[in-house]
């Protein structure tokens, strides 16, 4: 009799999770989620933005050396738009390990990684004190979680940063990491134009 009583104690010891506890491990589960997807995600990013910004930093300074001695608007050739930006994205090729260069020639393009997926850099020439002596690079849709790490980490050879249309660094000023985090809003949100002479 022990032994039978033995048996069905084990056989109801047995059974599993009831639905309740199964819900409960679920709904946890999701909370948990929920909270670690977007910070991971945002931790990815962060750790992006330096390579990011000194793939920027050599693509520019390339470009910089392929238009020096073109008097004092050189970047008058640049163009505008897709040439501009194919420019941009032909010198970056060699150079880059963070950007993401499509195409070749005319058509090339070049996309950054923080952010929404496919988020195509923009190249222009650009005005500081007469047209075309210097370029602006211009990075959409953004994460917060490179605000304001990527400005911070372009400060020293950008004339101009904007962040959403903020002023983070004007013509002849210093940076101000406080505007430039300010500026940042939640989500792939942030626009970054960093104009270079």
């Amino acid at each position: 009799m022990n032994t039978r009583n033995n048996r069905t104690a084990s056989l109801k010891k047995a059974k599993g999770f009831t639905l309740v506890e199964l819900i409960v491990v679920i709904a946890i589960g999701a909370l948990l989620a929920l909270f670690a997807v977007p910070y991971a995600r945002g931790v990815i990013i962060n750790g992006k933005v330096e390579p990011t910004a000194n793939d920027i930093n050599k693509t520019v300074t390339s470009i910089r050396g392929n238009f020096a001695g073109q008097g004092v608007t050189p970047y008058n050739n640049l163009g505008v738009g897709a040439a501009a930006t194919a420019i941009f994205a032909n010198t970056a090729r060699g150079l880059s390990s963070a950007l993401t260069v499509a195409g070749s020639g005319a058509s090339a393009t070049v996309q950054h990684d923080l952010g929404e997926t496919g988020s195509e850099i923009t190249v222009a020439s650009a005005t500081i004190t007469t047209p075309g002596d210097s370029f602006s690079v211009n990075l959409p849709t953004v994460n917060n979680a490179a605000c304001p790490g990527l400005a911070a980490q372009l400060s020293r050879v950008a004339e101009v940063i904007t962040i959403n249309g903020a002023a983070a660094k004007a013509v002849g000023g210093t940076y101000n990491g406080g505007i430039a985090q300010n500026a940042c809003t939640e989500g792939d949100t942030n626009t970054f134009i960093f104009t270079f002479r």
